[in-house]
This record gives C-alpha cells, sequence and structure tokens, in this order.
C-alpha cells in the first residue's frame, strides 16, 4: 500500500510539476514600451467635419430599391470640399458610383503597399426607439466631450481620423515610405458586394497585393472581461462566417377544438430549444488559443496556470467564456433563433411552421458542418433543415497569423499609442469588408484604434451611438503614427 500511495504521490507532484511549470513559461506581463510621441491634431476642427459628415444619413437598407443614393453623393462631395489636399495630393478612384479608393505613393516602390480601409454606410434607426436618444441620431450634437449620432463608431469614426491623419501629414509636407491605398465602401452594412467587392476586383484586375490590410474592427476596452482589468485592444485575425437555416415542421393542421398530442407549432418549439440547450461546440485551437495566450500573461496565477493548460482545463475555460455573450461569441459558432411564422387564425391548427435560425460560424466549422450539426441535434424526421431560397452560407475568414511581422509591427503602434494596453488577437463575431479582400493579403487585421468608454459597445447599432472627443483625437493620432511608421527599421 506504502509503494502505491508513493507511486500516486509522484505521478500527483510530477502533475503538478507540469501544470506549474507551463504556468511560468508564460511568465507575467510583457517587455515596457516606449510609448510615442504624439502630434498635436486641429481637434475641434476635426470634430465639427466629423459632426457635419455624421449630419448626412448614408443609410443602407436590405432593400437596396429602399436607398437614398442622393445621401451619398452629398457625403463624397462633403468630403471632397473638406478635405481638399488629399483630393489633390492623392490618386483618387470613384468605384461604381459611391465608394472611394485613393493611393498615397510611397517613396520605395519594391515595398508592398498596405490598405487603411473604413465605410461610410450605416445601418437604419429604429423608428420606435427615437424618443429614447439623448439627441437626435443624425443631428451630429457635440458637447464638450462627446459626438453623437449613428455612425460616430461605426464606422465614420474611423472614416475622419484616417482623413484627418492624412490630411495632416500632407499639410507637413510628409511622403510614406510605403504606398498607401484607402478604401471607403459605401455598403459595408448589407454585405460590401456593391462597394468592396468592387474596389477588390479592381486590385485583382492591376495585380495588387497588400503587406497587410486594416480595416474596422475590436476597439480598446476594458469591457473585455476574463479578469482582466488593464485596457485590452482586440485585434481580428479572422472573422466568423455566416449561415442562417430554415426549420420546417409539417403536420396535417385542423380545428383548434381537436388538437392531436402534437402541433406542428409545438414540434418546431421543441426543435429550438434542442438547440438552445445544445450549443455548438467550442473550438480552443487557432485563433482562439492565440487570444487566451496574449491574456494569461497579464493574469494572475491561477487564472493564468488555467490558461496555460487547456489540455486539462479547456472544460473549465467553455464553462467560464461560455458564461456571457461575448465570451461565448468567441469560442463557438453561435446559434440565434431570429425569425418565427405559423399559423393564419387562432382557431386553427397550422399544417406547417417555421423558424429562421442565424449561426455564425467559428474558424474549424463550416455551413456543412453547421447544417449537419443542427440536424443530428433535433434529431426528429418531421423537421426539414434547410437554406432558405435565396440563402448562403459564408466560411469563416482564413487566420491571419498573429506571429507574423505585420501583426507585430501593429502590436507595437497599438502600445506605443495607448500605453498599458494589452493586444489580443482573435476572431471578429461579425462581418466586415474585408471577406472581399482575402485573397489580395495574407495578413488581415480587424481594428478600430478608438477607446470605448463602459456601455459604448452596446451602442454600436444601437441607442445613443456615440463617440468621445478624446478617443476621436487619439485615434487620428494612432493613424499618423501607424503612418508615419512604415518602411522603418523596427524592434519586433
Amino acid at each position: 500500500m506504502k509503494n502505491v500511495l508513493k507511486g500516486v504521490g509522484i505521478l500527483l507532484g510530477i502533475f503538478i510539476g507540469i501544470l506549474v511549470f507551463n504556468t511560468l513559461r508564460i511568465g507575467g506581463g510583457g517587455d515596457k514600451i516606449e510609448s510615442a510621441d504624439l502630434k498635436p491634431v486641429h481637434i475641434q476642427q476635426a470634430v465639427d467635419r466629423l459632426s457635419d459628415g455624421l449630419k448626412i444619413p448614408t443609410i443602407s437598407q436590405m432593400n437596396s430599391g429602399e436607398i437614398d443614393y442622393t445621401h451619398f453623393v452629398s457625403f463624397n462631395a462633403f468630403l471632397r470640399r473638406e478635405y481638399p489636399n488629399v483630393f489633390t495630393r492623392l490618386d483618387v478612384h470613384t468605384i461604381n458610383t459611391h465608394s472611394l479608393l485613393f493611393k498615397w505613393s510611397g517613396q520605395d516602390e519594391t515595398k508592398l503597399p498596405i490598405l487603411l480601409m473604413a465605410h461610410m454606410d450605416v445601418v437604419p434607426i429604429d423608428q420606435q426607439s427615437l424618443d429614447q436618444w439623448t439627441h437626435p441620431p443624425f443631428d451630429g450634437t457635440t458637447d464638450s466631450t462627446t459626438v453623437w449620432g449613428r455612425g460616430a463608431m461605426d464606422d465614420k469614426g474611423s472614416l475622419f481620423a484616417i482623413m484627418e491623419s492624412v490630411s495632416h501629414l500632407i499639410e507637413t509636407g510628409f511622403t510614406p515610405k510605403q504606398t498607401i491605398y484607402i478604401a471607403f465602401g459605401h455598403d459595408e452594412e448589407i454585405g460590401g458586394t456593391q462597394g468592396a467587392k468592387f474596389s477588390a476586383d479592381y486590385f485583382k484586375s492591376k495585380g495588387i497585393t497588400f503587406d497587410f490590410v486594416l480595416d474596422e474592427g475590436g476597439g480598446i476596452s476594458k469591457e473585455l472581461g476574463m479578469g482582466l482589468d488593464k485596457q485590452v485592444a482586440f485585434v481580428a485575425v479572422s472573422e466568423k462566417g455566416y449561415v442562417t437555416l430554415e426549420l420546417v415542421a409539417k403536420g396535417a393542421g385542423g380545428h383548434s377544438s381537436m388538437p392531436g398530442k402534437e402541433t406542428t407549432i409545438g414540434i418546431l418549439a421543441t426543435a429550438i430549444s434542442k438547440l438552445q440547450a445544445n450549443p455548438l461546440p467550442a473550438q480552443l485551437d487557432g485563433p482562439i488559443k492565440h487570444m487566451l495566450n496574449a491574456m494569461a500573461p497579464e493574469m494572475g496565477f491561477i487564472p493564468r496556470m488555467v490558461m496555460a493548460n487547456q489540455w486539462i482545463f479547456g472544460g473549465l475555460l467553455d464553462g467560464i467564456l461560455s458564461e456571457n455573450p461575448s465570451g461565448n461569441a468567441m469560442v463557438r459558432t453561435t446559434t440565434a433563433p431570429t425569425i418565427i411564422s405559423a399559423g393564419v387564425k387562432d382557431n386553427v391548427i397550422p399544417a406547417q411552421a417555421k423558424a429562421m435560425v442565424n449561426f455564425r460560424i467559428i474558424p474549424g466549422d463550416t455551413p456543412e458542418s453547421v447544417i449537419q450539426m443542427v440536424r443530428d441535434i433535433i434529431d426528429d424526421e418531421r423537421i426539414e433543415v434547410r437554406q432558405p431560397e435565396g440563402g448562403f452560407g459564408r466560411e469563416p475568414a482564413p487566420v491571419s497569423d498573429p506571429n507574423s511581422d505585420q501583426f507585430n509591427f501593429l502590436s507595437y503602434k497599438i502600445q506605443e499609442v495607448f500605453p498599458g494596453t494589452v493586444v489580443v488577437p482573435g476572431v471578429s463575431p461579425g462581418g466586415t469588408d474585408t471577406k472581399h479582400f482575402v485573397d489580395l493579403s495574407p495578413n488581415i487585421f480587424r481594428f478600430s484604434p478608438i477607446e470605448t468608454q463602459e456601455g459604448d459597445l452596446k451602442r454600436i447599432h444601437g441607442i445613443d451611438e456615440r463617440i468621445s472627443i478624446s478617443a476621436f483625437e487619439k485615434g487620428i493620432q494612432f493613424y499618423i503614427h501607424l503612418i508615419e511608421s512604415l518602411g522603418k527599421d523596427q524592434k519586433l
């Protein structure tokens, strides 16, 4: 018995030793990076321009026939009027009537260019929510600290920050070392098929590829959670795929006075309940593993041990991350019933009931694998699982390497402008215009250099969208610093 206990003790010691070794191996905290010497900017002029730009309701509607394109014409004219030096100094192309493409030629034509992106369109306003807005969504209201309005964060804040940075640098006589392209799409909110896709096709026709692409995405926030009390810059190295499935239950129907044991609505409700009770499996490899590894050094010893030993604590991590919607969306293909329809009269049992369920697909899953998993979970021959007519599926975006020189360059620039910020790679739960550029660079990053305040993330696409003036100013300074740093020798 002594030998058995001794053996168990040795094995336990080895097990604990492995846990501790893995924990110590990833260390605690990263190298200190010196802060950048940020350039002063004409912030009041920049705020006035952003405010006026928010007053132009460049709204994308799912039904393209309902889009008022006169507002996009006005917005383009506004940019030309407010930034004459940018439109004079850079080569400018109008893409498919409303999108814009700029080329700022660099000193070294042997280097691949970079591409900066943003979009000029915004989502519609729920008319029933208008009375809940502090300021009308298209008034571009400003006060001493904040600019209010639809598009302030998504994505006119970034668009104007790019334009302000380029205009500022032109005024100083600056020429970039590396050629810079800038693409502003006009329909990102409805898929980018008429804007970004046409720009991507233009680049493909010219044989132009990029060192890296930087578009909207994760911002800078303390709302990531996960036990981090530091500010986090979330840089998405991939984005989720997309598929909507239609669940159809069919039955005999009949009079409501003589219902059977189950109705089509009940059968459908059971199927939906099964999907919600059985979330699709978490994916803790690939970009999610990179995310957890980046966060681990900034945590206390115990949570760092959990992060460093995912081989044993994977289930625990899944449970922790799945506790809140943002964490859950990071690690798995999400399931969201969004539309349900059945019945025509209160005393008629419908012969058919339908539901739409939207899935945002994590790298590692595919539209086809999601369909099969859904069928397996529902496990009911009375439920047809299909893609709706005219529906589409989109694969998750390829994963850009967070260990590449390009990612490290971007990470350093972020930390130089936002000292003390932890840069975390991950997966964007929503789609961006970069989906059309995946063939043009292996290094596609989705990051908005905007510091958010508590509750700001919920305002995107929601009520009281806004951006703080200080965050807007730092965003401009970030793009200035990024552009000035191109082509310079970096400590990576």
